[in-house]
């Protein structure tokens, strides 16, 4: 059975990897990248000029800022979508997992300029990483 036919289990993939901010890629529908990511403190400001971002909490609490808006703060089993343009700052405590649905080629760091990047940032700056188990 080919990987595309099989189930993914979650808990596995997510013991699969500990990096933070460094998106996997669990599935795709259509031309959409279902990725998975630990986010363990804040993240770099940044837009999608062309596409919105959606985020589904698994486990932990993550705050969403947003630019000229309140922050919205997510639990386990919510879900935001951040609206296309808008720079938005993730901020996960510490065991956040999370799920993203983005078009295929989103860079997770979007407009974000190099130089605001933090080493480990610039590092997983990525359109998604393989899974380790798939």
């Amino acid at each position: 059975m080919t990987d595309q036919l099989r189930p993914l289990d979650l808990e596995q993939a997510f013991a699969t990897f500990s990096e933070s901010f460094a998106p996997r890629l669990a599935a795709a529908v259509n031309d959409y990248d279902v990725k998975i990511a630990r986010l363990d403190g804040p993240y770099v400001w940044h837009a999608h000029a062309d596409t919105d971002e959606f985020f589904l909490v698994l486990a932990g609490e993550l705050t969403i800022e947003l630019d000229g808006q309140e922050p919205v703060v997510l639990g386990p089993h919510q879900l935001f979508t951040v609206p296309r343009g808008l720079r938005h700052r993730p901020i996960g405590v510490p065991g956040t997992r999370v799920v993203f649905i983005e078009p295929r080629g989103t860079v997770n760091t979007g407009d974000a300029d190099p130089a605001d990047l933090s080493d480990e940032q610039r590092t997983h700056s990525t359109t998604g990483l393989a899974l380790d188990n798939r």
